[in-house]
């Protein structure tokens, strides 16, 4: 089953004296669970396709659909409710409220979305032990460092069980060992089903993708499953 179907998608801003043309004719199936993982430098366009996956911006041509849904022509609070439901976002920097704690951080979905204090609580509880937090539970989130406030984010990504998992540079502020207990926690939740699509600049993370997308100034370049880096895809990012 396709998740997630994108057809000659165009992105364009237009800034006061000019147009900038952020993707370029992107066409991409993305399948039930599988792990995308998705590269690129900096300024490519990864974020930008993310944002528009999860409909926080809207194309500028092209089609998009989420689960058969165009989530681009929905109404903004049917398009926040299509997101809760099916994605789960991760980034690289954890956003907390610091009155609470770090279990109601993780259970704040679930407030959000009418779940009784006690029901989101042994949720948050359960999504804590999954990610091995669960000691940190009564915890400021602040109090962390940032390894374990990612693992705390991740805690917060599975607590609503949503079908589809976005990560955003997770390990981009974490040191090695960091990074991959993440990323073992990302695949212990990709053999359970989830689909996931990460943004990285981490070429070691290629061994943990069932499909690899290379980016270049709006496009996408390259599309592989080995966990080397092709060689014609290396040289064409290495070019200025």
């Amino acid at each position: 089953m396709s998740y997630i179907q994108i057809q000659n998608l165009t992105k364009t801003f237009n800034l006061p004296k000019r147009k900038v043309e952020v993707l370029r004719d992107i066409d991409l199936d993305i399948k039930e669970g599988q792990f995308i993982l998705i590269f690129g430098p900096s300024g490519c366009g990864k974020t930008t396709l993310l944002n528009l996956i999860l409909g926080l911006e809207t194309p500028t041509s092209g089609k998009l659909k989420v689960k058969d849904r165009d989530i681009g022509k929905l109404e903004s609070k049917e398009r926040s409710a299509f997101r809760f439901k099916n994605f789960s976002t991760i980034y690289q920097n954890s956003i907390w409220l610091k009155s609470l704690n770090v279990v109601e951080n993780v259970a704040l979905p679930l407030y959000l979305d009418g779940k009784s204090q006690s029901e989101a609580k042994e949720k948050a509880m359960g999504a804590l032990r999954l990610a091995q937090m669960e000691e940190f539970a009564l915890s400021r989130p602040n109090e962390l460092s940032s390894g374990e406030q990612q693992r705390i984010s991740l805690a917060r990504a599975m607590v609503t069980d949503a079908p589809i998992i976005i990560a955003d540079e997770p390990t981009g502020n974490l040191d090695s060992k960091a990074g991959h207990d993440l990323m073992k926690t990302l695949d212990h939740l990709h053999r359970q089903g989830k689909t996931i699509i990460l943004v990285t600049h981490n070429l070691s993370y290629l061994v943990h993708a069932d499909i690899k997308l290379a980016m270049k100034d709006g496009r996408i370049i390259g599309r592989f499953t080995e966990n080397a880096l092709p060689h014609k895809i290396k040289e064409e990012l290495e070019e200025e």
